[in-house]
């Protein structure tokens, strides 16, 4: 089955739902570095393709139509650790988890953990923080209280 967002020759997203070994693998420099020209790339593609005053304020149309990868990289190349999953699909890594939301070009970002973490007394501090970053990047993240009372955001790309 093919990962959400990945391409041969592509760096793969982390959305906090990969194997714990799999996004152990992943945790190194050379990481770091693909992460840092993923970033100016986004910055080169807003660049040429968007008008206006301030090109690179905004989404450009590229990252609108890969919205849940777009997403998922600007996290964890802002420092923002992605959770991980083990055999259950339960998290094992406490972090962020991306996920596509119910509405047609939205992203859920959720604060995740193992269970007896502390997850749930966290999730509102390190969602401001995910909350910031997207917004920095021209995105909208709503807060929402779901089932339980449980925090995440909803983010789609503005159009401003």
């Amino acid at each position: 089955m093919k990962e959400p967002g990945s391409e041969p020759d592509r760096l793969r997203v982390r959305t906090g739902a990969e194997p714990s070994t799999e996004a152990e693998a992943t945790d190194t420099s050379a990481r770091t570095a693909e992460l840092r020209a993923a970033l100016d790339s986004i910055r080169s593609i807003r660049h040429l393709t968007n008008l206006g005053a301030n090109p690179e304020a905004r989404p450009a149309e590229w990252e609108r139509r890969r919205l849940l990868r777009t997403v998922s990289l600007l996290l964890e190349a802002e420092g923002i650790p992605p959770s991980a999953a083990g055999e259950s699909g339960d998290p094992v890594r406490t972090g962020y988890r991306t996920c596509e939301g119910d509405r047609l070009a939205t992203v859920l970002v959720c604060w995740v953990g193992p269970r007896g973490s502390g997850t749930r007394y966290q999730d509102q501090e390190h969602l401001r923080r995910c909350q910031e970053v997207l917004r920095s990047w021209g995105f909208e993240a709503l807060e929402v209280r779901g089932p339980g009372g449980r925090r995440y955001l909803e983010v789609e790309a503005s159009r401003a």
